[in-house]
């Protein structure tokens, strides 16, 4: 079971970006029935349905939500044609082959990473264990905190999540040294990038949005791009040659961001609703990107299978 951890900085997103996971796998599970099929665990349905509602109902999480959803698990199921999600899986795999995902938000991130810079110590035991025997960590990078000019580069409040990450990235390193050889996939997601400072791409020439997700090679310049500039330390990490145990694949580059408008009342941001063919409403969200994480995470589970 492929086991993808979360990390990022307090109210990067983590929450919403599990939530809008959950929409992407009820828009593309319901209404194009060949692009896949999910079925998330029980123990897991009423946690992630309930992010999905309060997202339904025009709010972000409130800390109640963030503190109890923990885990999600589901199972994702290859195509019929073998044409659309997942289609790069061998033709002849039988038609009820699936991967069960766990994906683990690590709570404790924040505070074992300050913990560990300020004192030198190791990494706090519950993030380290959890983050050991992954196949994927997904980084949470908040848009809204990106460097928007030289000067701010080396103070920007994304330069500490890029030392937490990068200590984070060594800690797992060094544990899986001498282990058999193993990969681990860095995934970096955008979170609302609908806010991001358009200084923050005027300074690296970027446009205002993303490529489409499905220009693979432009919309991985642009990724790479932001991250380098942004996250240089833990890039670094993820660059640095092993000659054995484990290895980091290249990384890939998502982009999340959700449509709002001023409420009525007290001049707070609604979600955005938009009508959805077969699954009636969701919130107006860059689906698309994460049809293509979703892509994502079957590669990985293909990969851990030859």
């Amino acid at each position: 079971m492929p086991r993808v951890v979360i990390v990022g900085d307090r109210n990067s997103g983590k929450t919403t970006f599990l939530g809008l996971l959950y929409a992407a796998q009820v828009k593309f599970g319901s209404e194009k029935a060949d692009d896949f099929r999910f079925h998330a665990s029980f123990e897991s349905l009423d946690e992630v349905s309930g992010v999905f509602q309060r997202l339904m109902s025009g709010a972000f999480p409130d800390s109640a939500t963030k503190e109890g959803i923990r885990e999600v698990t589901f199972r994702l199921s290859p195509p019929r044609s073998r044409l659309g999600i997942l289609g790069r899986r061998k033709r002849n795999s039988v038609s009820d082959d699936s991967d069960l995902f766990r994906l683990i938000l690590l709570k404790s991130f924040e505070d074992d990473m300050a913990r560990s810079l300020e004192t030198g110590s190791s990494v706090g035991h519950m993030t380290l264990n959890e983050a050991l025997v992954s196949d994927a960590i997904v980084i949470m990078v908040d848009a809204t905190e990106l460097a928007a000019s030289d000067e701010q580069a080396p103070h920007a409040p994304m330069a500490k999540v890029d030392a937490a990450v990068e200590a984070l990235l060594t800690a797992i390193q060094r544990s899986r040294a001498h282990g058999e050889a193993t990969a681990l996939h860095p995934i970096f997601v955008f979170s609302k990038f609908d806010r991001v400072d358009s200084n923050s791409l005027r300074l690296l020439n970027l446009e205002s949005a993303p490529p489409d997700v499905r220009r693979r090679g432009p919309h991985l310049a642009y990724g790479r791009a932001l991250a380098d500039r942004n996250m240089p330390k833990t890039i670094a990490a993820i660059k640095a040659r092993k000659d054995r145990g484990l290895r980091f694949e290249a990384p890939a580059y998502f982009f999340s961001w959700v449509r709002t408008d001023k409420a009525a009342s007290r001049g707070s941001e609604k979600i955005r609703l938009r009508h959805s063919g077969a699954v009636g409403w969701e919130p107006d969200f860059s689906s698309d990107e994460y049809l293509a994480f979703l892509t994502c995470l079957g590669d990985i589970a293909a990969d851990a299978r030859r």
